[in-house]
């Protein structure tokens, strides 16, 4: 059960990945549609990376720690 969470969050992180490359190609009227500034697009970007992916991870695993 334990391992089949961890993929279903690894699925989750890779989506959110994603979703952040696409922030990249957004121009300023469709940041300003979805209420993202100029700045929080910026910090969206800069987690767009494999050290992101593992990041988000990480705060999953220390989360589902404190549950227990």
């Amino acid at each position: 059960m334990l391992v089949f969470s961890l993929f279903v969050h690894f699925q989750h992180c890779v989506k959110r990945y994603q979703t952040r490359k696409v922030l990249a190609s957004l121009t300023a009227q469709q940041l300003m549609d979805i209420g993202m500034t100029k700045e929080r697009q910026q910090a969206e970007l800069a987690q767009a990376s494999f050290k992101g992916v593992l990041c988000d991870m990480m705060v999953k695993v220390k989360k589902r720690g404190r549950m227990l």
